[in-house]
């Protein structure tokens, strides 16, 4: 029988919600901005923004954000979670930023092009293939420096797949929340409550038995589409791999062919050499040895 988890699977969208999407837990998402951007900008106070993002132009393209929110200072946060593998997600990464840059934009003569600061955090549940590293930080910078020119653009990609410490090797608040979102689902109790006192809310909202009926019956829902689509994706993995060791046992088979037919080649190559060695130190002229092998007349002068 299957064990049932204590806590939520945070990486269904009914779950990520819970856990930083509201009210009761704007504290945790501030938290977990604070320690990605630990000595460089602090967030005091977050609100909820529209997640919705329409194009002007009527056929345009519009996004709908996992999270917006904006800190007390202007600051912009894009928060998304991606499940599903994506070939060109750090482009997408790229064209959310871009959007809300552009959306920053003011009609008239005064305004001078002053932006505020956009930060984009995805967390991915799957490696790009792009990067072996679990986070990758996205500035725009001077080439040949590396110095960034404008603190208005950032992007933050988390690859939690590559993500593999264990509890006893974690020693960054980020390692914390990282070890926590990856193995919440098979955890009896959070770690790291003693660094973290926070982490005693996070424990409390994702508790499976804490929820009310509607929050489980999305939960339950969301759920369920999660691991579909898990299942689809490990089907489709399960397919390329058989096709590619199909693919690989006819690649051996075809290559002990391929080595057993060069092998009588160069047997008959040999042998054909030998011949001919032997009728030239016979002293058979050399019109009949190129007769009887095919050789050239300077092949049979080199024997």
């Amino acid at each position: 029988m299957e064990k049932q988890s204590v806590f939520i699977n945070p990486f269904v969208d009914r779950g990520f919600k819970i856990l930083f999407g509201q009210e009761s837990s704007k504290e945790l998402l501030i938290e977990l901005i604070n320690d990605l951007l630990e000595g460089e900008h602090h967030v005091e106070d977050l609100s909820y923004m529209d997640k919705e993002d329409q194009s002007e132009a009527i056929d345009g393209r519009g996004v709908i954000f996992d999270l917006l929110c904006k800190d007390q200072d202007g600051t912009i946060f894009i928060v998304e979670l991606q499940n599903a593998q994506q070939d060109y997600f750090y482009e997408r990464g790229l064209y959310y930023l871009c959007r809300i840059v552009a959306g920053q934009g003011r009609r008239g003569a005064q305004w001078e092009y002053r932006l505020y600061p956009v930060y984009g955090i995805f967390i991915l549940n799957f490696r790009s293939g792009r990067t072996d590293k679990v986070r990758t930080d996205v500035v725009w910078a001077d080439r040949e420096t590396g110095k960034p020119v404008t603190t208005s653009f950032r992007g933050i990609y988390i690859e939690m797949p590559l993500f593999n410490k264990k509890e006893s090797e974690c020693e960054t608040p980020l390692d914390y929340w990282l070890y926590n979102l990856k193995h919440m689902e098979q955890l009896e109790h959070l770690s790291f409550k003693g660094q973290k006192a926070l982490f005693a809310r996070l424990e409390e909202l994702a508790r499976i038995a804490n929820m009310n009926k509607k929050e489980r019956d999305e939960y339950e829902a969301c759920l369920k589409v999660y691991r579909d689509n898990y299942s689809i994706a490990l089907y489709r993995k399960r397919q390329e791999e058989a096709k590619f060791q199909e693919g690989l046992q006819i690649g051996k088979e075809e290559g002990r062919e391929e080595g057993r037919q060069e092998g009588i080649e160069i047997g008959e190559e040999r042998g054909i050499l030998k011949t001919a060695r032997q009728m030239k130190q016979n002293g058979i002229s050399f019109e009949q040895i190129k007769l009887c092998t095919g050789l050239t007349d300077e092949e049979i002068k080199n024997l």
